[in-house]
């Protein structure tokens, strides 16, 4: 400061942020003071957390001091510097191995080497376990639904696994439970939610259906046939390290959405793989799977206008959502829709439109666009909105039609949020012949 006093850094508690002066002294005629540093970057504003209703059947118990860090490698702790089997050296290697053990606490190698389980539904067939997911990740094959049955009749296993909800009817959802560790898990529980259509899940909109409990085996064990098993505290199907749940209590879609609801289950074991009662993100999480996936089936003309909530965000962000217009063979759930690995269905050879309406406030009313002429369509909608998320509440509204659509067509949409260039969000529509 005193080696070049013509520009000095204006510090006084009077002015809100930095200010340039040419003299020693500021205009308010107090001594400058130098920053002591460089001044930080600013802070992202962060938005309040959305009220989260309470659930039936959960308790929230506070918990003072977080759970300890888990001291882990890259190779499991047991193969390093281990000698040669049978020799001198190997018992005093144990010994020290133990002891470490008592005086530093345990140390884990990578996940899948751990005698524990490794619990998962899938988001697609091939899946195993591994996040975040760069891809689609709302089409889980592991969530089926079993319309027009009450709970309290249906089968342990549907006869089909591409059933499509039905409004205002009971129907009854199933859960594909995957056990890749090397440890059985015993009393699994695998819980059930709905959602209103959504781009953002998050626990704040989660409607609990029910929960199921479940044992599985290792991932070495495998049955050659379903296996009926019936305990004290449910039944289910099982081929040893996966099984087929029944959730014990119906759900009735509501019209409001033509039954286009968002689907969630989430499985996991409370000691040995647990999981976050936040944690509803299945880009994230094995532990939890999500199906959004809207199927139109109807004469030709197919149409929908449907609204889709974009969730809350953790603070203000640019966002981004688009629509992609994708051929059937890109979407394996089809497969299941069909009951054949090849259902040979065909992308439409009539006129198809689907866009955007500009976002709104969560709530507002969907306009009927697929209603207009085509033409109308293509000058209203749009394949990409760019806009500001606040932390208020926004929807943004979807709409498609085939005009002329054959048997075996049929046309995939897919809407994908992001935020900060990042897919937070996605829900998948499909326009099929009745």
């Amino acid at each position: 400061m005193s080696q070049n006093p013509s520009r000095f850094p204006c510090a006084c508690p009077c002015h809100g942020g930095v200010t340039i002066h040419i003299s020693l002294q500021c205009d308010c005629g107090k001594a400058i003071t130098p920053p002591p540093g460089p001044c930080p970057p600013p802070k992202r504003p962060k938005c309040p957390p959305p009220e989260v209703p309470t659930q039936p059947g959960t308790v929230n118990v506070q918990q003072q001091n977080p759970p300890p860090n888990i001291i882990s490698s890259t190779v499991p702790p047991w193969s390093v510097g281990k000698p040669t089997e049978g020799s001198s050296s190997e018992i005093p290697w144990f010994t020290n191995q133990v002891g470490q053990v008592l005086r530093n606490g345990p140390q884990f190698g990578p996940r899948k080497d751990e005698y524990l389980p490794y619990l998962l539904i899938r988001a697609s067939s091939g899946d195993r376990g591994g996040r975040p997911i760069n891809g689609v990740f709302w089409e889980s094959p592991d969530i089926f639904i079993l319309p027009g049955q009450d709970a309290d009749t249906a089968p342990l296993k549907p006869a089909t696994f591409g059933a499509v909800a039905e409004a205002n009817q009971p129907n009854t959802l199933y859960a594909h439970v995957w056990n890749f560790g090397k440890a059985p898990a015993y009393r699994v529980r695998v819980e059930f939610y709905w959602f209103n259509p959504s781009l953002g899940i998050s626990r704040s909109d989660a409607n609990l259906i029910g929960a199921a409990w479940v044992d599985l085996g290792n991932r070495f064990t495998l049955y050659p046939n379903w296996v009926e098993v019936t305990e004290s505290y449910g039944q289910w199907v099982s081929q040893g390290c996966h099984a087929v749940v029944r959730c014990p209590v119906s759900w009735v879609p509501v019209f409001e959405n033509g039954g286009h609801e968002c689907l969630v289950v989430r499985v996991f074991e409370p000691i040995m793989d647990a999981l976050d009662p936040n944690q509803f993100s299945a880009v994230a999480d094995r532990h939890v799977g999500q199906h959004n996936i809207a199927v139109v089936q109807a004469a030709s003309p197919a149409t929908i206008d449907l609204a889709l909530t974009l969730g809350y965000p953790d603070s203000p962000a640019d966002a981004e959502v688009d629509v992609s217009t994708d051929a059937p063979a890109t979407m394996e759930w089809l497969q299941l829709f069909a009951g054949s690995r090849t259902p040979g269905f065909n992308t439409p050879h009539g006129p198809v439109s689907a866009g955007l309406s500009p976002p709104t406030v969560a709530g507002a009313r969907v306009p009927s666009i697929s209603k207009l002429p085509s033409q109308s369509q293509s000058v209203l909608l749009k394949a990409k909105e760019r806009f500001h998320r606040s932390c208020c509440p926004a929807s943004i509204a979807f709409h498609a039609s085939a005009t002329d659509l054959q048997p075996k067509d049929a046309q995939v949409f897919r809407i994908r949020q992001r935020l900060a260039g990042e897919v937070v969000g996605g829900y998948s529509v499909v326009l099929i012949k009745r």
